[in-house]
């Protein structure tokens, strides 16, 4: 069986995701010499950070007042985090606006984005003013308008709001804005002092990154409540139980190897086992058992390791000057059954890695994980070079009609990008996939749809011709659909990549499969639902 070099890109599967524009600096990224946020505000700045709401260039101080153009940015990244089909932006996007105060970069970029989603307008019908600075009576009205775009309806907790503001009490507050304080200082995002809630005063960028934290968590809170099912939650949270499991594998080697004298040493249990954690995570997202680290195929892949950091990076390397030759053929055993990889840290990236499976096209290191059928693996290290031995060990795969990634059910958000090729495995008793003349439809729950067209087989290969199995630029509309019919994992798999689909959070896909051939006589149309958390 022949599977590729995964390369050094590292899947690290973070549950929140980042904006797809590259900007000048890092996301989240300050200006030189700007300030920390104050003690008070950083644990809420930090998640903020986490969940992307910071990813983009404030050129403001946490402690300085935010400027439209800076909210701006913040309220679209809220709206990613709420579902909301953002899609790609583009440097240009603030040509097409009405505006004659937005340039290139951030500012233009994120202020064109919330014009266009309404979630902000002008100050005219010629200017945004993206350098003025924003009051606090202007964010509750800029998050309601977010909140309202996004479908939620925040609960009103805080009594008495509407007659304070009809009383005076808060200072006059314009009609226009009169709606917006009442429902977000109504369901409590935003609170007040001994002064009252000074909604003349200007709003920081801490101030404005926590209100877009207590907005998230309301929103998604909110939203979930109404899109998961009581089951779905309750897998919501076991995966994240088990995300939780992995990622601080400690020192890798409990005897350390020596590639110039050929001794593979051995992996700490630790090391090991934050490794198959990784596996059943995979595993578990797409419905399917767990499985063991045996210890016969460890030691199996621990030679494969040390071969791969000794010698060349292939399935099948030579056997380099010097090795004994019955150590050799160990390794040359392991590297011909296993999922390998160079340049990695540890056994959880290569693993999320593998199950993104980026730039292979095949997708056999996905699908070998996500095998029905599999029971066992053994997992080896060596500075750097991974195997993952993936065959042998079975079980009866039956229940299984179809073994999908991005997998059927709750998925992970962040383990999903519009250059991720989709698979669907389909059971190869029921289903003969290679004679089949398939149709793919994606659409989603705010009215984008893909529809892909007739398959080609791969065969193991990648057909330019085809296109699917490439990793397009963003902006390219992949229209195929492949069958690859390489013997990896439990059978032949469909590849699609959809594109005019949102993958926000709490977006839900429908996947239609067309013209599926049945063993039994005639075709069938499956259909299986992803809702992204």
């Amino acid at each position: 069986m022949r599977r590729g070099k995964i390369g050094t890109r590292i899947a690290a599967g973070a549950l929140a995701l980042s904006l797809t524009l590259s900007l000048a600096q890092a996301p989240g990224a300050l200006a030189a010499g700007s300030s920390q946020p104050s003690s008070w505000a950083a644990a809420e700045v930090e998640r903020a950070r986490e969940a992307g709401l910071l990813d983009f260039n404030p050129h403001s101080g946490y402690q300085e007042n935010i400027t439209r153009g800076e909210f701006a940015a913040l309220a679209v990244q809220l709206a990613r985090t709420l579902g909301c089909p953002v899609g790609q932006l583009k440097y240009d996007d603030w040509q097409g606006t009405p505006f004659t105060d937005l340039t290139e970069g951030t500012d233009g970029v994120y202020s064109a984005a919330a014009w266009r989603l309404g979630l902000m307008n002008g100050v005219s019908d010629t200017a945004f003013a993206p350098e003025r600075t924003i009051t606090r009576m202007e964010i509750c009205v800029l998050l309601s308008r977010v909140m309202d775009v996004c479908g939620v309806a925040l609960p009103q907790t805080v009594p008495g709001v509407a007659e304070r503001i009809a009383s005076g009490a808060e200072g006059t507050v314009p009609d226009w804005a009169v709606e917006g304080v009442e429902n977000l200082i109504g369901s409590g995002l935003m609170q007040g002092s001994g002064e009252g809630w000074q909604l003349s005063a200007y709003t920081t960028l801490e101030q404005a990154a926590m209100l877009a934290v207590r907005a998230m968590d309301a929103g998604q809170a909110e939203l979930a409540e109404t899109l998961f099912t009581q089951a779905e939650r309750e897998k919501i949270a076991r995966l994240n139980e088990l995300r939780a499991a992995f990622g601080n594998p400690g020192e890798p080697y409990a005897q350390t190897p020596s590639v110039e004298e050929f001794i593979p040493g051995a992996l700490n249990g630790a090391f090991l086992q934050d490794g198959l954690n990784a596996v059943n995570y995979v595993r578990a997202i797409a419905g399917l058992s767990p499985v063991a680290l045996n210890p016969e195929k460890n030691d199996l892949a621990q030679t494969g390791a040390l071969l791969l950091a000794a010698g060349e990076f292939s399935h099948t390397p030579s056997r380099p000057a010097g090795m004994p030759n019955a150590l050799y053929q160990k390794g040359y055993q392991a590297t011909s059954t296993s999922n390998i990889g160079q340049g990695y840290r540890n056994l959880w990236e290569f693993t999320l890695s593998c199950a993104d499976d980026a730039g292979e096209s095949t997708l056999g290191h996905r699908r070998w994980l996500l095998n029905p059928s599999l029971t066992t693996i053994g997992m080896g290290y060596v500075e750097g070079s991974v195997t993952t031995v993936v065959t042998g060990g079975s079980t009866d795969a039956a229940g299984h009609d179809l073994v999908t990634w991005p997998s059927e059910g709750v998925f992970p958000a962040g383990l999903v990008g519009s250059s991720t090729v989709w698979s669907c495995t389909p059971d190869p008793d029921k289903y003969d996939v290679s004679g089949s003349s398939l149709t793919v439809t994606v659409t989603d729950n705010h009215g984008g749809r893909c529809v892909l067209g007739e398959s080609a087989s791969a065969y193991g290969r990648l057909l330019p011709q085809v296109g699917a199995v490439w990793l397009p630029p963003i902006d390219q509309d992949t229209s195929q659909v492949t069958v690859e019919t390489g013997g990896y994992g439990s059978g032949p798999a469909i590849l699609f990549t959809p594109s005019q689909v949102s993958l926000e959070p709490l977006t839900v896909l429908t996947v239609e499969i067309a013209g599926l051939r049945l063993r039994s006589g005639g075709t069938e149309t499956v259909t299986y639902t992803v809702k992204l958390f």
